[in-house]
């Protein structure tokens, strides 16, 4: 995006990554100090892309997301993971050490035993240096089933005798939504592939969705832009 000719991500005198001043209504470059004074159309479209990371097309309603009680944690906890971390080792320290208390959240070393019945269901899919990062188990009856696994490559979806998958970098978008009065989140097709709301742990469910966005550009950096829809 660009006002009368300059790059709003790029400082036009040093190339330095700008940043949006939303009290000052101005972009800073934070390397030489320059300001630009943003149009209202380019302040209304720097709020509806809260991420300062160039890895997004953004097709949500960010203002009407936020606004949903319920829906709030969710966003808010994709977006500030995006902006406080810089790499999916620092968001896996960050879950495993804050987020992850939660009896059907399971991980290596972390109430490991609740993932028996479900790794064999994937262990030959997995690639030699793949590893698992977490487990969310939704059975309702039968646990170790069912749910949502993540590894440092794919995202695996299980429901009975059904097991998904999606590559991270293969995710097209993120689709936001609020149905039967809770979030959820989609990789891809709009009916499917839910990553699950991880026991109603909705800050959990946003740093998951931040987290595959992060082993996505890691894997190959040059891969297209996800888009954020709702």
């Amino acid at each position: 995006m660009e006002e009368a000719g300059i790059q709003i991500n790029k400082c036009p005198n040093c190339s330095g990554k700008m940043e949006p001043s939303y009290d000052r209504n101005v972009m800073v470059c934070p390397y030489c100090g320059s300001e630009f004074t943003m149009h209202e159309s380019v302040k209304k479209a720097m709020e509806n892309a809260p991420v300062n990371k160039d890895w997004f097309v953004y097709e949500w309603d960010y203002k009407a997301l936020t606004g949903n009680a319920k829906m709030n944690p969710t966003v808010t906890s994709f977006v500030r993971t995006l902006n406080d971390y810089e790499t999916s080792a620092q968001v896996i320290d960050y879950m495993r050490t804050y987020l992850m208390g939660y009896g059907e959240i399971s991980a290596p070393g972390l109430r490991e035993e609740k993932m028996r019945g479900i790794l064999p269901r994937i262990s030959t899919r997995l690639d030699p240096d793949e590893k698992v990062i977490l487990y969310d188990d939704n059975g309702l009856f039968v646990h170790g089933k069912t749910g949502t696994v993540i590894t440092t490559k794919r995202t695996f979806l299980i429901e009975k005798k059904t097991v998904k998958e999606i590559m991270h970098v293969a995710v097209p978008y993120l689709f936001f939504e609020y149905s039967l009065g809770l979030p959820g989140i989609k990789l891809g097709e709009q009916y499917a592939n839910s990553i699950g709301i991880f026991n109603s742990h909705f800050d959990l469910q946003g740093t998951a969705a931040a987290l595959i966005c992060f082993l996505s550009f890691e894997i190959n950096r040059s891969r297209p832009k996800i888009k954020l829809t709702s």
